[in-house]
């Protein structure tokens, strides 16, 4: 994620535009004439993960369902609805009814909302309540350890004398990795060779065998291998070093600060949940990120805890949202853009 979610807490007090989106949505996903059923929640609420079990969207969801229902009294439950790069899942979210009793942990916005792609049952950006952000989890720039650079200026050196001839993976045009390693190019004036794969398993396989040179994946995915040597790290796109990589610089140490994208987390529901619904929620959440045991499990994810209530939650995910797409239709629309290889 760019470098706003360092701060992003305080994005509507610096962008006049993001406030405005705030208050616009805001108006239309808490109605205030819309109350919940008195003794909220009366039955089981299910959490919907777009995404396979033992997954991190898996893991946060099922964290967050055990302490609801706790806290509620209630079950919380985790429904694992995976396929189409989470489309499956946010479409059952999108259509469920706005009473509460369907929630998704949202991973965005480039699963929430592949840009580009064609989504006819629904529209992310009116679709979805906001309940507060979970948090954001890093990317590392990694590197064949047979490619010979060693830091970010390296790599733009590197690739700038070989245009053309570098090739970066990831699994598919529209995905987080795809836009960092996207804005690299267009931000550094170089030319690398995207190949797309299924998932990020086939791109860390190539990349460990030195088949592609570079690619950009969630730190988690990265620290064994790095580790171990098979793969270089080159940068990571947190604010500061992380503890798990203390020796890889970030990406503002290395004079590339718009690069700093993370993989974001939010709980949100259906639009226009009940206003009632959404406090009630958003307290327990806010509940739930204090608690020291979610935190050390967030933890062990790599996840760095960043709650933000749900006018900024909303305030962010559509600035965030309306970013990346205005990117995808810059490259789609740029002649010069080269084709993808397909892997």
């Amino acid at each position: 994620m760019h470098r706003a979610i360092r701060r992003f807490s305080a994005c509507t007090h610096r962008r006049a535009a993001v406030r405005a989106v705030a208050l616009l949505l805001a108006a239309c996903v808490l109605p205030p004439g819309q109350a919940a059923a008195a003794g909220y929640p009366e039955r089981p609420v299910t959490i919907v993960s777009a995404f396979p079990a033992g997954g991190i969207v898996d893991v946060i969801a099922r964290r967050l369902a055990q302490h609801f229902s706790e806290r509620f009294k209630q079950s919380f439950v985790v429904d694992n609805r995976s396929g189409a790069a989470g489309s499956i899942g946010y479409s059952a979210v999108a259509r469920a009814a706005p009473d509460g009793y369907t929630l998704v942990v949202a991973s965005g916005p480039t699963t929430m909302a592949p840009p580009g792609s064609a989504m006819p049952s629904w529209q992310p950006q009116t679709a979805f309540s906001a309940i507060g952000m979970i948090g954001t989890i890093p990317q590392a720039v990694i590197a064949s350890s047979g490619l010979p650079v060693r830091t970010l200026p390296d790599l733009v050196e590197f690739a700038r004398a070989r245009p053309g001839q570098v090739n970066y993976g990831s699994a598919g045009a529209g995905t987080t990795p795809f836009f960092t390693m996207e804005l690299l190019k267009r931000q550094q004036k170089i030319d690398l060779t995207h190949v797309a794969y299924r998932g990020q398993p086939e791109v860390m396989t190539d990349l460990v065998r030195g088949d592609i040179g570079v690619t950009a994946m969630t730190v988690p995915l990265v620290i064994q291998h790095v580790q171990s040597g098979r793969i270089k790290a080159l940068a990571v796109t947190s604010p500061a070093r992380l503890p798990s990589l203390p020796e890889v610089p970030t990406v503002a140490e290395q004079g590339m600060s718009g690069l700093a994208i993370s993989n974001w987390f939010a709980l949100m529901g259906p639009a226009k949940l009940p206003s009632d619904v959404v406090a009630s929620l958003a307290s327990a959440l806010s509940e739930a990120l204090a608690a020291p045991d979610v935190r050390a499990s967030f933890a062990d994810l790599g996840l760095i805890v960043q709650p933000a209530p749900p006018s900024e939650t909303l305030a962010f995910v559509q600035a965030d949202l309306a970013r990346w797409i205005a990117m995808s239709r810059s490259l789609d629309s740029n002649p010069t853009h080269p084709k993808e290889a397909a892997k």
